[in-house]
């Protein structure tokens, strides 16, 4: 067993022994008034999060589930995708098994789409949507929201779709400033908790737009869980565990200063992993300074270092580290650090890297 603290995965993330044991409670129905308190105080906390009025809703499901929500009750027929990574491509796959037109917009590994490229894309094909990843956990690159969106918002009746899978909870959110139509994530990640939740908010352009869509579902119908989530009650038979696993870790953050604290312990981890960079010049990473993830980064290892072999002695020496994702990306590992993982986590792994490059 991996002691707490070792678990550098880009997902599932290590979860805090205080959160494992609030697993460890009696069922309860998910419709009674335990229930719907705990949902009742949870939402002002998420809402912080994910920065936005609008409720917050909690599905028991992957963030894959929302992701495909995002589409299937977000665009008409046509959505435009930002494709730096395995993410994006992954976005665009779920648009087209779900009958939609997938138009790829192709960023080199490493970097994310600017303003200005998106500006000059959405002047070719006629979309109702763009969909794109805050933060490509397959190569550490963070795109710039804020002014994406304001890109997108100058379009009529285009939505502006965001997969925060490996942001929300790891940085400032600003859903509704920034003018995003939705926003979500996964448990597993900068939450840090079990796998197993998926955690979304929608704007009120967003929720139009799903009101006239024919195809939207029935589980992962956003009108139902928004409607849900109003009432403080959970999407049909949730994972109670989970839910209690929730209440432990928003009490644990308001505990220590709140999200602000909590972004600020992530801001510190990545400045860790840069001036580390810095005097390690064998090694690299693919996103470029000011679009480096806070949640995650992917290091690029000289030829001479397998990336296989070093996360195999890695985990002899009882570290999780994360493997590339595409083999494209050239030879890759990635280090999530995030959720409730300290700085001196990450120094100690990045002290145990280095015997292993010497």
């Amino acid at each position: 067993m991996t002691p707490f603290g070792r678990n550098f995965l880009p997902g599932p993330t290590d979860v805090h022994p205080e959160v494992l044991a609030a697993l460890d409670q009696p069922m309860f129905g998910h419709r009674s008034p335990r229930m719907q308190g705990l949902l009742a105080a949870a939402q002002p906390a998420l809402q912080e999060c994910f920065g936005t009025r609008q409720p917050v809703f909690v599905a028991t499901s992957s963030a894959t589930g929302l992701l495909e929500a995002a589409i299937r009750n977000g665009v008409r027929d046509r959505v435009l995708v930002a494709v730096g990574g395995y993410f994006g491509e992954y976005l665009a796959r779920i648009a087209e098994s779900c009958g939609r037109h997938a138009f790829r917009v192709q960023v080199h590994p490493g970097a994310a789409i600017t303003a200005e490229q998106l500006d000059q894309f959405l002047e070719g094909p006629e979309v109702d949507a763009v969909a794109v990843v805050h933060s490509e956990s397959s190569t550490g690159a963070l795109s710039d929201i804020s002014a994406l969106a304001e890109v997108v918002r100058a379009r009529k009746d285009v939505l502006f779709l965001v997969d925060g899978v490996t942001s929300v909870g790891a940085m400032p959110i600003e859903m509704d400033r920034w003018g995003v139509d939705y926003y979500c994530t996964g448990s597993q990640k900068a939450m840090a908790l079990p796998p197993g939740l998926g955690l979304g908010a929608a704007s009120e352009r967003f929720m139009a737009r799903a009101a006239g869509q024919d195809d939207a579902g029935y589980y992962f119908s956003v009108k139902r869980m928004v409607a849900i989530a109003r009432e403080n009650l959970p999407t049909w038979t949730p994972a109670i565990s989970l839910f209690l696993a929730l209440e432990c870790q928003l009490a644990r953050v308001a505990a220590s200063g709140g999200w602000p604290a909590r972004y600020a312990r992530h801001r510190a981890m990545l400045e860790i992993m840069e001036r580390w960079i810095t005097s390690h010049d064998q090694v690299s990473l693919m996103a470029p300074v000011g679009r480096r993830s806070p949640a995650i980064s992917s290091l690029l290892l000289p030829e001479s270092r397998p990336p296989a072999r070093v996360l195999q002695s890695l985990a002899e020496r009882g570290y999780l580290v994360g493997g590339a994702l595409d083999h494209r990306h050239g030879p890759v590992i990635r280090i999530g650090h995030m959720g409730d993982l300290e700085p001196m986590h990450l120094e100690a792994l990045l002290a145990e890297l280095e015997q292993l490059l010497a």
